[in-house]
């Protein structure tokens, strides 16, 4: 009883900051994840001349990674108030410690 209680406490104090926690697991994986999409942008362009490879990964990394971003967070913070009160507090720990395996796996810790 003592558990519950106390997961119900912390889903009730995460309850308010659900915006921010989904940004920030949209963060990181735009952290652990950006090199491919960089990777992928790099061979898409690599026959460019330089000054319209340079405008296109100035490009990339303003509006690009923002917009995936800007439409991720609320895809997340969906997915996460869809899952019951109860089981909030776990899932959230767990999407943080699945990211924080994923990015120990491609060496970014």
């Amino acid at each position: 009883m003592i558990i519950l209680d106390l997961n119900l406490r912390l889903a009730h104090f995460l309850q308010p900051h659900l915006n921010e926690i989904s940004l920030a697991i949209v963060a990181t994986c735009l952290v652990i994840y950006g090199d491919k999409v960089n990777g992928f942008l790099k061979r898409a362009i690599s026959s460019w001349v330089f000054v319209a490879r340079v405008i296109a990964f100035i490009l990339m990394c303003t509006f690009g990674y923002g917009l995936l971003t800007l439409w991720s967070q609320p895809l997340v913070y969906w997915l996460i108030s869809q899952v019951d009160y109860l089981y909030r507090p776990l899932l959230i720990v767990g999407c943080f410690c699945l990211l924080g395996v994923l990015a120990e796996r491609k060496r970014n810790l």
